[in-house]
């Protein structure tokens, strides 16, 4: 059996020791240890920071969040043709400002992307940092279009799309998770997990075939999506832009947490909904800021998400090293997606409530026609 397949990282984190004696002398269980999906503030090992510190870069974040707010919220402005809504500019900085903090919060003090299965070298530990919050930059004004004007516009999800292709290519270790991961196999308690060893070989070409498969993985979950709500509802629930930004997302994320973006975005709309109701009383929401909003909890939280055991035969990562299981899981996704569509069009056309869906154009959302 070739080396890549019986390391697991050595456990200072530094490095990768002899296969046969690290498995022999420290075996690796096949549970995640309750400690470590704890949330928790300790002196942190992953970016080389004490606990006061990995706060203080949060404040940091913070700071630098609202520098950069106003930029984006001109940057929305030139890619919408209607004005600004009052207060619009201030709670675009305000939004970047917390989500900047809270992005450094999640990532630095509290650790949320670090896992087992992937350790990054120091430089590309915080270069992955940086790509984050690219992403999180063109989420944030994807967003602002979005619930102005309903598109969002192919200048941000087109070249985001190839900038996190790119990045990850260039670099070749700023996955969230590598390409494949099989905790599946019978000795992985001595072993660790099964990787294949050209990951380890080809690094940048892993770096492009993870990022494509986010890519393409998000698109086609999306397109997919489209068709069926057009079947069931006979109107189109998302719209191009939609199918775009969850590619874009995808080439910084990979497929594994596409995933979960996908099945979180209706949770999420019920609290952006709720927000947007509120700061802006409108009675329709566009899907995108749902599926960034749920971008958004899986890059700030994936440790959690990635390594949560309910159960010794219940795990999420065990799941995506088995390729039935992921079939089932895609089947099951999408039947209870039909039969939530099919409720919404039985609930629009009883009339009790009046349902509203986005007339569809090339260019992304447009607004509801009136």
């Amino acid at each position: 059996m070739s080396p890549t397949r019986l390391l697991a990282p050595s456990a200072n984190g530094t490095g990768i020791g002899s296969a046969v004696l690290f498995a022999r002398r420290v075996p690796i269980e096949s549970r995640v240890p309750k400690d470590s999906l704890r949330v928790q503030i300790v002196p942190n090992s992953f970016f080389h920071l004490t606990a006061d510190q990995a706060c203080w870069s949060s404040v940091i974040a913070f700071v630098i969040g609202l520098a950069f707010g106003p930029l984006i919220a001109a940057w929305a402005n030139r890619l919408c043709d209607a004005p600004p809504r009052r207060h619009e500019t201030l709670i675009t900085t305000l939004a970047a400002g917390f989500l900047f903090a809270l992005g450094t919060f999640a990532i630095v003090a509290l650790e949320g992307q670090r896992i087992h299965e992937v350790i990054p070298s120091v430089v590309w530990r915080n270069g992955r940092l940086v790509s984050h919050f690219v992403l999180l930059t063109l989420l944030i004004t994807a967003t602002a279009t979005d619930l102005r004007e309903y598109i969002i516009p192919d200048w941000i999800t087109y070249p985001g799309t190839l900038l996190g292709v790119s990045l990850a290519t260039a670099s070749g270790d700023v996955q969230l998770i590598h390409f494949w991961v099989d905790w599946n196999h019978p000795l992985v308690t001595v072993m660790g997990p099964d990787i294949p060893e050209w990951i380890k070989l080809h690094p940048h070409l892993h770096g492009l075939a993870w990022s494509l498969a986010g890519a393409a993985s998000g698109a086609g979950i999306t397109w997919l999506s489209r068709l069926i709500s057009s079947f069931v509802l006979g109107q189109e629930a998302m719209g191009l832009g939609d199918v775009t930004l969850m590619a874009m997302i995808g080439s910084f994320l990979g497929w594994q947490p596409m995933v979960f973006v996908f099945l979180l975005a209706p949770f999420c709309g019920i609290f952006v909904g709720l927000v947007v109701k509120t700061m802006f009383n409108r009675p329709y929401v566009p899907y995108g800021p749902y599926l960034s909003a749920a971008a958004l909890v899986v890059l700030f939280f994936w440790k959690w998400i990635w390594q949560w055991e309910p159960t010794p035969r219940v795990s999420i990562r065990k799941l995506f090293g088995d390729i039935p299981s992921l079939a089932i899981l895609a089947a099951v996704s999408f039947i209870l997606m039909c039969v939530l569509l099919g409720i919404a069009r039985w609930w629009r056309g009883s009339g009790l409530v009046t349902v509203k869906f986005p007339d569809q154009s090339p260019s992304g959302d447009e607004p509801p026609s009136q």
